[in-house]
């Protein structure tokens, strides 16, 4: 298992406080997954992220709870989550405060990529493992939904769900209470973990949220994470401004480069060192895109060609078919 992610120890001090109430001896786990009983005796500690999402698989597997990583996150308060959760508390709306769960994630830990995306009528929160061989554990994946969508009903004080939850694990054999915990249909391989809302729902203002208290707490997490960003800010930066230059036609990559007061050199290197090409995630994003305004929208094909940065209908239609093995038309008619 990867070890080059770390996050705080809470979910694993969750996991094992649940297996001993419900009568399970959890050392023999922990030991199981690299991690002593110290490491799980601290929620400031910081331990392996993989660790963690293989504890809350065992743990689920020895329990046969196949709805375990929901039922977690359901129980769990957003000020259970420290720092971060009295911030997402204190924002001024819905919308802000995943846009700053988004912002300060890392005041937690390292090992998830987490975006906020607003497309047409909806808000998508997307999140997913930083390590791709960590990608598609269902139940840390159907944990973080939990906990958002508890959040976002905990925050507005209204029983508010998602349109719909997609994750990249493949639909269960055994029956998961989905409409339990989200309320929502849930789709299944997915190119991200995500929960989408109606946009009008992230104009709630979150209930209580106090403005001088958010400015003490931004200024803690900016302390906390430092005056230097990680360099995946920049794949995250890159995919922001890409989607919003496309929706305007005006997507180059030299001003993608000068938009973050880099060249274009530099701006190729850094990408590289990450693993990956601007074309790259430009593919990423118009596939994304694409299947969002097909399944979200009923745009015309015209439309979403122009949204997604293509000259003709006719080069959608191929790179869609590259992406699925099928036409953007016969995409849309089976998610309808």
């Amino acid at each position: 298992m990867s070890k080059s992610h770390r996050i705080d120890a809470r979910l694993a001090i969750k996991v094992v406080d649940d297996l001993h109430k419900r009568g399970v001896n959890a050392d023999g786990l922990v030991k199981e997954v690299g991690l002593r009983r110290a490491d799980v005796s601290d929620t400031d500690n910081r331990i392996p992220y993989s660790a963690t999402l293989a504890l809350i698989e065992r743990a689920a597997t020895t329990l046969g709870d196949a709805s375990y990583g929901l039922r977690l996150g359901a129980a769990q308060e957003a000020k259970d989550s420290g720092m971060l959760g009295f911030l997402m508390l204190n924002s001024p709306t819905l919308l802000d405060a995943l846009t700053n769960a988004q912002r300060y994630f890392r005041v937690l830990g390292e090992g998830e990529d987490i975006e906020v995306e607003r497309i047409g009528p909806h808000v998508t929160l997307r999140f997913r493992e930083t390590d791709k061989a960590l990608r598609g554990l269902r139940h840390n994946s159907e944990y973080i939904a939990a906990i958002i969508v508890r959040a976002c009903r905990d925050m507005t004080r209204k029983r508010i769900s998602p349109v719909r939850a997609e994750f990249m694990h493949g639909r269960p054999n055994a029956k998961v209470a989905y409409s339990d915990y989200l309320g929502c249909p849930v789709r299944f391989h997915a190119e991200w973990d995500a929960l989408v809302y109606d946009a009008n729902a992230m104009r709630l203002p979150v209930v209580g949220a106090d403005s001088k208290l958010f400015k003490v707490l931004e200024r803690a997490c900016q302390k906390i994470l430092g005056p230097t960003p990680r360099k995946q800010d920049i794949v995250h930066d890159v995919r922001q401004l890409a989607i919003d230059r496309l929706a305007k036609g005006t997507l180059n990559f030299d001003n993608v480069a000068r938009e973050l007061n880099m060249s274009s050199k530099t701006l190729e290197r850094r990408l590289a060192a990450l693993g990956t090409t601007f074309s790259s995630l430009l593919d990423d994003i118009r596939s994304g895109l694409a299947k969002r305004y097909l399944s979200d929208t009923d745009l015309r094909l015209e439309q979403i060609t122009y949204l997604t940065g293509y000259s003709e209908p006719a080069a959608l239609v191929r790179a869609f078919r590259r992406w699925t093995g099928t036409t953007p038309m016969q995409f849309r008619a089976m998610r309808s």
